[in-house]
C-alpha cells in the first residue's frame, strides 16, 4: 500500500497491514488513542495532518526504518495493532513551522505514527510541542 503525505510517498507492505489485522479497518475517531502517561506538564493537542510539513528524512533513510530497538516491520505492526486495539500510543512531537512555511507544524518525532495514521484514514494526530534538533 502506498501511503502519501504531501509529495512524500512510503510503501507500507500489505503483509504488515495483514499481520496487524488491519484488513477492513475503518477509523471511528479522528485520531488514534493517546497515551497520557508522563505528559502531565505537556499539553496534548490534535493536529490536522495536512498542517504538518512533508517529512524529509536523511538520504538513505526511509519513512519506515529499522532502529536499534526493532525492525521497521515490528515497529509498524506494533503501531497498527495498538491502533486496531484502541491501545494508547504516545503523541507525536511537532514544532511550529518556519515563518515562510506553507505548513503550521514540522514533525520532529513520530514518523511511523504519522504514516500509520494516514494509512488508517485518520484526519488528525495527537501531538505535543517538541524541539527541533536541526534548528
Amino acid at each position: 500500500m502506498k501511503v502519501t503525505h504531501h509529495e512524500i510517498e512510503a510503501e507500507l507492505l500489505d503483509s504488515w497491514w495483514s499481520e496487524a489485522g488491519m484488513v477492513g479497518f475503518v477509523p471511528v475517531s479522528s485520531a488514534f488513542c493517546v497515551d497520557l502517561n508522563g505528559l502531565i506538564e505537556q499539553d496534548i493537542f490534535e493536529v490536522h495532518i495536512p498542517q504538518i510539513s512533508p517529512v524529509i528524512r536523511a538520504s538513505g533513510i526511509g519513512i519506515f526504518n529499522t532502529n536499534y530497538e526493532a525492525t521497521a516491520q515490528k515497529r509498524v505492526v506494533n503501531i497498527l495493532c495498538a491502533i486496531r486495539g484502541n491501545i494508547p500510543l504516545p503523541p507525536v512531537q511537532v514544532v511550529a513551522g518556519k515563518n515562510d512555511s506553507l505548513f503550521r507544524y514540522k514533525l520532529t518525532a513520530g514518523h511511523h505514527r504519522l504514516y500509520c495514521s494516514i494509512a488508517c484514514g485518520f484526519t488528525h494526530i495527537p501531538a505535543v510541542l517538541g524541539f527541533d534538533p536541526h534548528a
